[in-house]
């Protein structure tokens, strides 16, 4: 498993279509964001910085198993600006870009902490990919992570990064916490959240 390499949670949507935000979402008796802190701590990440909106910053606190909170002022701008704020903290945090770090949104649940270690291996940018579907978390070095830094906030990812597929097959990378379906989606699979 890797050590010290740092990870950033975006979880500062609104959760519109929702209903409800999406971090707190429970799933076997955890929030998904106190999950996704677990499963990225688990797997040796350090440290892990989660971007909320405001309306979440008590609530994520209260989830934070010691990951470092900061707060998107304005996440309407896009995920990008999110992932911004969330690189920043780490600057101020570490003293310098990192060299690598690990990407995950809170939406986008169906991954173990096992895989967390064929991102960081694989020495590039990339992301998870499970019968042909791409999904998350992924992994950005430091070069993108510096065309990254130098983007408009509602730059799209894709178009910043160029991915390397990690293939996995003991993923849900087609779960995407969007709608009430999708909660329902989620409860099916809940023997999926057993371990992390």
């Amino acid at each position: 498993m890797p050590t010290g390499i740092p990870a950033i949670v975006l979880s500062g949507g609104s959760s519109n279509r929702l209903g409800q935000p999406k971090a707190l979402v429970s799933i076997q008796g955890k929030s998904l964001l106190s999950l996704a802190i677990k499963k990225l701590q688990h797997a040796g990440c350090m440290p892990v910085v989660v971007v909320v909106n405001k309306n979440l910053q008590y609530d994520a606190l209260i989830h934070s198993h010691g990951a470092t909170i900061v707060v998107n002022k304005t996440p309407q701008n896009g995920r990008t600006g999110s992932l911004k704020i969330g690189l920043n903290s780490l600057i101020a945090e570490l003293g310098r870009v990192p060299n690598q770090i690990i990407m995950c949104p809170i939406d986008r649940p169906g991954w173990k902490s096992s895989h967390i270690g064929s991102l960081v291996n694989s020495g590039t940018s990339s992301c998870l990919v499970e019968g042909g579907k791409k999904g998350h978390p992924v992994s950005l070095v430091k070069d993108d992570l510096l065309n990254i830094l130098g983007a408009p906030d509602d730059a799209s990812l894709r178009s910043l990064v160029d991915f390397s597929p990690v293939e996995i097959d003991n993923g849900l990378l087609w779960l995407n916490i969007d709608t009430p379906v999708d909660l329902e989606k989620l409860a099916d699979n809940s023997n999926f959240f057993d371990e992390l």
